[in-house]
């Protein structure tokens, strides 16, 4: 059900994307880390394959939420993507039911979940950052 509302909405948001902004899929911060875009990104989830996602997928995918929901955080750099990247595969996460498995599964047992070295230093750095985040958050609240 999901996927077949996500889908169209992504499809109509980089042809939309296209039409109003240019092309959406220049930016070299979507090219860096295995390349992407966003009907391949949206792809990857719809077809069930998150295992596939590389961090390029992941921020243009992160943009896209950020542009839908109007949300004020700042755009995920290269090291958080690469964070997701390494969460989603130490925890063995292929499609979104198993995604949706995990969250069960911590919500029963935190300390079932494996967070790699990775997501520790980006969590370590957001922390170092705080107002950023604060500033964000502040902004969507008004």
């Amino acid at each position: 059900m999901l996927r077949r509302k996500i889908l169209p909405a992504v499809a109509a948001a980089a042809l939309l994307g296209t039409l109003v902004g240019g092309c959406p899929f220049g930016d070299p911060r979507l090219n860096n880390q295995g390349g992407t875009n966003l009907l391949q990104a949206a792809g990857k989830i719809a077809g069930d394959r998150l295992h596939t996602l590389n961090p390029d997928d992941i921020q243009i995918l992160t943009d896209l939420a950020l542009q839908v929901t109007e949300a004020n955080f700042p755009p995920a750099t290269d090291e958080q993507a690469q964070a997701v990247v390494d969460f989603i595969k130490a925890n063995g996460i292929t499609t979104v039911a198993s995604l949706q498995d995990l969250i069960a599964r911590a919500e029963q047992d935190p300390d079932s979940i494996v967070i790699p070295d990775s997501v520790r230093e980006v969590l370590d750095a957001i922390a170092d950052n705080p107002g950023i985040y604060i500033d964000a958050w502040e902004g969507t609240s008004n």
